[in-house]
């Protein structure tokens, strides 16, 4: 029988948020809708080019910049994607806030507005060829291979940064960051927020620097999970995985043999990240406690305790107990009998 396997996410849930929004059915924002996100003080936003004033919207503080860009578009002759929306020198991106973990909500974004405030908005166009290859990408959110798209794509493309970050974060298709500018693939900054977004994208681009212990921290810092993607002797610099650990317990998969021995760290892991118990020592694995822990999140997950464990009754009641669905009993039940077998 076919069981589930643990699955990979990026640290940034608030970036997975963003991308089920833009797959959502708030699509047609325009004035007079109503949804969930429609919270917090109501305000007027004037959205102005360099020339004229596109329009005037009224906006919530729960929105996100992506709604308010969706509202533009049904109140003007920009597409969302043509849009570059600037509040002073703040410029509202969802893709560039997820990529600096600033928070995407209008409330934070214009510092507080009141009820029934007036917030000027300054509109900068994209180029048609940025417009034409942002409105494909979305037109494939999640959905198949997108390496033709950017490697197609027109030099203006390839060298933007908002273009490629954009690739990332709607599509997860971290190797076609290959295809992006040599000066991008080069910009520490960049490969930084592409971290930030999703840390696999160290297997595509960064490759010289994950044995750079100030560039790993720093992108342990913005991406607990990068720590995996180091190099061996870093996976090994306890500061390193202290500090991967203290801000996502289940960041301990990707350290080194020695720390997976540890029952301090072991523990939250575990409760956070049941599956993680795979990847731990043989001593941890044997561990009733450490065990039990792991069960809580993910009762499958008997099949990596010791064997002892595994045909003691109670340690297998206790996994039954925690089973949700069908198919983790009979997971938990074809374990414990052929330990006991």
């Amino acid at each position: 029988m076919h069981y589930p396997e643990a699955m990979e996410l990026p640290d940034d849930m608030e970036g997975m948020l963003a991308l089920l929004e833009r797959m959502g059915p708030d699509s047609e924002d325009g004035e007079g809708s109503t949804s969930l996100h429609d919270t917090g003080p109501s305000f007027q936003v004037r959205v102005s080019s360099m020339d004229s004033l596109l329009c005037t919207v009224t906006a919530y503080g729960g929105w996100s910049s992506h709604r308010l860009k969706m509202a533009v578009q049904a109140n003007s002759s920009w597409s969302e994607h043509r849009q570059r929306l600037f509040y002073g020198t703040q410029e509202l991106c969802g893709v560039l806030l997820q990529a600096s973990r600033h928070p995407d909500k209008l409330s934070d974004l214009l510092n507080d507005p009141c009820e029934g405030a007036v917030i000027n908005i300054t509109a900068v166009s994209r180029t048609t060829a940025q417009e034409e290859f942002l409105e494909a990408l979305a037109g494939m959110l999640c959905d198949g291979d997108v390496s033709d798209l950017v490697q197609q794509a027109p030099a203006e493309v390839r060298g933007d940064r908002y273009c490629m970050l954009a690739v990332v974060a709607w599509n997860y298709n971290y190797p076609d960051l290959e295809f992006a500018s040599e000066e991008l693939r080069t910009d520490r900054e960049f490969i930084l927020q592409c971290v930030t977004i999703y840390a696999r994208c160290l297997w595509s681009i960064g490759q010289n620097l994950v044995g750079d212990r100030a560039f790993m921290e720093e992108a342990i810092r913005r991406s607990p999970s990068a720590l995996a993607y180091a190099t061996d002797d870093l996976k090994d610099d306890e500061a390193l995985v202290r500090l991967a650990v203290s801000s996502s317990p289940a960041a301990l998969v990707g350290a080194a043999p020695r720390f997976k021995d540890m029952k301090e760290l072991v523990l939250p892991c575990v409760t956070a990240h049941g599956y993680s118990l795979r990847d731990m020592s043989d001593r941890m694995r044997a561990d009733r406690e450490v065990v039990l822990a792991a069960l809580c999140n993910q009762p499958a997950v008997l099949e990596y305790a010791s064997l002892a464990l595994k045909a003691d009754t109670s340690v297998v009641d206790f996994a039954l107990r925690h089973c949700a669905m069908e198919w983790q009993r009979q997971k938990v039940q074809e374990e414990a009998a052929t330990a006991r077998a």
